[in-house]
């Protein structure tokens, strides 16, 4: 039989893990910031907001998963006429509203721990029919490394761990620093990484690359070259968000760069 001290000894353990709870964890969602988290263990995010990530729909590129304004089946314009080295890019997310406030509080905002979430859910979504030999990342420069700004290597880790395939944390390096993609215009994203990445190691097999935004392709084309320059078989490229070229001149004309706070 509890007695009167064990019961306010008891109240006072649970106030006390309480208090602990929400100095340790976000109390509002961090992607609306208005509803309270009502349950552990969803990185953050409300249930809600879970929910309303939607995944790409409309008429979209085979082969880079671009957005197309018309019925036309197949690849886009840019596909056919030069083919990207990868064999095709998914996307699990389009970028904007709930899903782009998910990434910029995993890229920004200190919620490294929803790597796993962000993972399970590309998991779920994109196809997989096995057979890749390991997972590489879109890497970061040592300086971007030391700001925490390396998104993808976090998330290639734990889509790795998820599929349970080898991750090769160090496949690609990045030789050169470049201006953030985000900053510049399409017509100049190729030439900014162009030579900025190559391949350590042999790669072989069928290598999964990683990013966690895909706006031009510029970069996934430039990263997936130098894996089958270095050896590798076959390369398909995963994000969780896939932005359009609507998105990045809607965010350029309004001074609000993608995948920038």
């Amino acid at each position: 039989m509890h007695t009167d001290a064990a019961r306010e000894s008891s109240g006072a353990a649970r106030g006390a893990a309480l208090a602990l709870a929400r100095f340790l964890f976000p109390s509002l969602c961090l992607a609306c910031r208005r509803r309270p988290l009502e349950r552990v263990g969803q990185g953050g995010v409300c249930a809600d907001c879970w929910s309303d990530v939607p995944p790409l729909r409309g008429h979209r590129c085979a082969v880079c998963d671009e957005s197309l304004a018309d019925r036309t089946s197949g690849a886009c314009g840019r596909c056919l006429i030069a083919p990207p080295p990868f064999l095709a890019l998914r996307g699990a997310a389009p970028y904007g509203g709930t899903a782009r406030e998910i990434l910029l509080a995993f890229k920004f905002r200190g919620a490294d721990y929803l790597a796993r979430h962000l993972a399970a859910l590309m998991a779920s979504r994109l196809e997989s029919r096995g057979g890749f030999s390991e997972v590489a990342a879109v890497p970061a420069t040592r300086r971007a490394r030391r700001r925490s700004d390396h998104a993808a290597e976090m998330l290639a880790g734990a889509l790795a761990s998820r599929l349970s395939l080898p991750f090769a944390r160090r496949r690609l390096e990045k030789v050169r620093e470049t201006e953030r993609q985000s900053r510049l215009p399409l017509s100049r994203r190729e030439s900014n990484v162009r030579g900025a990445f190559r391949a350590r190691g042999r790669c072989r097999g069928h290598v999964l690359l990683v990013d966690d935004v895909v706006t031009s392709g510029a970069t996934a084309r430039e990263c997936a070259g130098r894996l089958r320059a270095g050896g590798a078989q076959t390369v398909a490229v995963w994000c969780f968000a896939r932005a359009s070229r609507a998105d990045v001149e809607l965010e350029l004309a309004s001074d609000a760069p993608l995948d920038e706070p």
